[in-house]
C-alpha cells in the first residue's frame, strides 16, 4: 500500500506535464465516455465520504485520488466538481507532503489554468469567470508559498487587469500583499504599491457603494414589508440585509487592510519625496497629478506645497469635483471656510464613493467653523445618505447639537439638545461599530448636562415622556435625567 501511494503521489505531480495532451476541446465525457462517467461516479462518491469526515486523513483514499485523476486527464469538461474537488484533493498533499510542496502547488495552479479553459463561463449562474479563476490561482500560490510573491503578484496583476468586478474580494488581499513583496524584495520601485493601493482602493470603494445603496433599498422593501405585517417577507429581506452586511463588512475588512499595510510605504515625506520627481518630470500628466492628489489627502499629507501645486495643475488642465475637493481641503486648511465649502459641493458631483462622502463631511465642518450649524447638520446628512453604514455623520450631528446649547433658554429646553445629542451617538455607534469607543465617551459627556429629577419633575415632564426640541434642531427625544 505504501508503494502505490507513492507511485500515485508521483503521478499527480507528474500531471502538470500531461496539461497539453488533455482533450479540452472535446466531447464532455471524453474520447471514452464509459470509462470517464465511471471514474467520475467512483471518485465522487469516496469524496463525499472524505467530504462527511471533514476531510479526515484516516479518510483520504488514494482510490479517489486515482479516479479523479482519470477524469481530469481524460475528459476535463465533465464537471466544474472535478476542480473544486480538485483543488482540495491537492491541498491535502501540500499539507502532507511538504518536501514536494512547490510541485504540488506547480499542479494546482495547471489545475486552475485548465478550468479557466474548460469552464470559462460558471454553469450555475452564467457569468464569465476566467478572471477570478486566475485570481485565485494568485491567491493560492501566495497562501501556500509566500516566497513565491512575484509569481503570485504577475498572475493576480493580470487577473485584475482582465476584469476585476468578477475577482472574489479576499484575493484583491493577496494581490496587494505581494505588490508590497515585490517593493520589499526590490523586484520593484515603490510606485507599484502606490498605483495598486490607489486601484484597490477605487474598486473597494465602488463596491461599497453599490451594496450601501443596495442597503437602502432593501430597508426601505423592509419597511413596506412591516407596515403590510408580511412576515415572510419580512423574514426574507432580513437574510438579504444580514447577507448583505457581511459582503460591506468583507469590503470594508479588505480595505482596511489594505490602509494597514500601505502605511510603511505612505509616510509623508517618503510620498511627497516620489511624487515630487514625478510630478517634475510630468507637471501635465493629469492621472499622474490625480494620484499624487488622491493618494496625499487619504493620506493627510495635504500641507504639503505639493499638494496644492498639483491641485492648482489638475484643476487648471481639467476643472473636475476631484480637483474641487482638493482646493476645498487647501481653503479649509487655510481658514477660507466659505470659499471652501463651494468647492466642496462641486466635489460631491464626483462618482467615487469615498470621494463624495468626505466632501460632504469635509463641507459640514466647514459651515461647522463659520457658525453655520443648520447647514452644517445638512451636509452631515447628506453624507449619512451617501454611506448609511459609516457613523462619523451622526457624532458630528450629535455635536453641533451639543454646541447650540446656549441658543436655548429655559432649565428644560438648554438640556434637551443633550438628550438628542446622545441620540445620535446612539444612532452611530448601532450602524457602525468601528465608532463605539468615540460615541461612548461622547454620551458620558453629554449625559452629564442631563437635568436632575427634580427639574424634570417640576417642570411637569417625567423620564420616558417624548420632547420635541424647537429652533433649527426640530428633533423628537426623550426626557431622562442625569444619573
Amino acid at each position: 500500500m505504501k508503494t502505490k501511494k507513492i507511485v500515485l503521489m508521483a503521478v499527480l505531480i507528474g500531471m502538470a506535464s500531461s496539461v497539453f495532451a488533455q482533450n479540452v476541446d472535446g466531447p464532455k465525457y471524453g474520447a471514452d465516455s464509459v470509462s470517464c462517467v465511471t471514474n467520475l461516479s467512483m471518485y465522487r462518491e469516496y469524496y463525499k465520504q472524505w467530504e462527511a469526515s471533514k476531510f479526515s486523513k484516516d479518510a483520504f483514499n488514494m482510490e479517489m485520488v486515482s479516479a479523479w485523476r482519470e477524469v481530469f486527464l481524460n475528459c476535463p469538461r465533465a464537471s466544474q466538481y472535478v476542480y473544486t474537488n480538485g483543488e482540495k484533493i491537492i491541498d491535502y498533499f501540500i499539507r502532507n507532503n511538504p518536501k514536494e510542496k512547490a510541485a504540488y502547488i506547480d499542479t494546482l495552479c495547471m489545475l486552475m489554468d485548465t478550468r479557466a479553459i474548460c469552464f470559462p463561463v460558471d454553469t450555475k449562474t452564467g457569468a464569465s469567470q476566467v478572471a477570478n479563476i486566475m485570481a485565485k490561482k494568485g491567491y493560492l500560490i501566495y497562501t501556500y508559498d509566500p516566497q513565491r510573491y512575484e509569481e503570485a503578484y504577475n498572475v493576480l496583476k493580470d487577473a485584475v487587469a482582465l476584469d476585476v468586478s468578477q475577482i472574489q474580494v479576499g484575493f484583491l488581499d493577496s494581490y496587494f500583499r505581494a505588490a508590497a513583496d515585490m517593493v520589499n524584495n526590490d523586484k520593484a520601485d515603490k510606485m507599484i504599491v502606490i498605483d495598486v493601493y490607489q486601484e484597490l482602493s477605487e474598486v473597494l470603494d465602488d463596491n461599497i457603494k453599490v451594496l450601501a445603496e443596495t442597503e437602502k433599498e432593501l430597508n426601505t422593501a423592509r419597511e413596506d414589508a412591516v407596515a403590510v405585517n408580511d412576515n415572510d417577507a419580512i423574514a426574507g429581506f432580513d437574510k438579504q440585509i444580514e447577507k448583505n452586511e457581511k459582503a460591506i463588512n468583507n469590503y470594508k475588512g479588505v480595505k482596511s487592510n489594505i490602509d494597514n499595510l500601505f502605511q510603511p510605504f505612505a509616510s509623508c515625506e517618503d510620498l511627497i519625496k516620489l511624487f515630487t520627481v514625478k510630478m517634475a518630470e510630468n507637471p501635465n500628466d493629469v492621472n499622474l497629478l490625480k494620484r499624487i492628489t488622491i493618494i496625499l489627502d487619504k493620506k493627510d499629507c495635504t500641507d504639503s506645497k505639493l499638494f496644492l501645486e498639483a491641485s492648482k495643475n489638475l484643476y487648471a488642465l481639467e476643472p473636475s469635483p476631484e480637483a474641487a475637493y482638493n482646493i476645498g481641503v487647501q481653503l479649509s486648511k487655510d481658514k477660507k471656510y466659505g470659499e471652501a465649502a463651494g468647492y466642496f459641493e462641486q466635489a460631491t458631483k464626483s462618482s467615487n464613493n469615498d470621494r463624495v462622502f468626505r466632501a460632504y463631511m469635509n463641507q459640514a465642518r466647514c459651515y461647522y467653523q463659520s457658525g453655520s450649524l443648520a447647514r452644517a447638520r445638512d451636509a452631515a446628512r447628506r453624507a449619512s445618505q451617501v454611506d448609511p453604514t459609516d457613523g462619523k455623520p451622526y457624532l458630528l450631528i450629535a455635536e453641533l447639537y451639543a454646541k447650540s446649547a446656549s441658543q436655548f433658554s429655559g432649565d428644560i429646553e438648554s438640556k434637551a439638545v443633550f438628550w438628542a445629542a446622545v441620540d445620535k451617538c446612539q444612532k452611530a455607534k448601532q450602524i457602525d461599530p468601528s465608532v463605539t469607543e468615540s460615541a461612548n465617551a461622547s454620551i458620558r459627556a453629554y449625559s452629564q448636562y442631563f437635568p436632575p429629577m427634580e427639574t424634570i419633575f417640576f417642570n411637569d415632564y417625567s423620564e420616558g415622556q417624548s420632547f420635541h426640541v424647537g429652533g433649527w434642531i426640530g428633533e423628537t427625544t426623550t426626557v431622562r435625567a442625569r444619573k
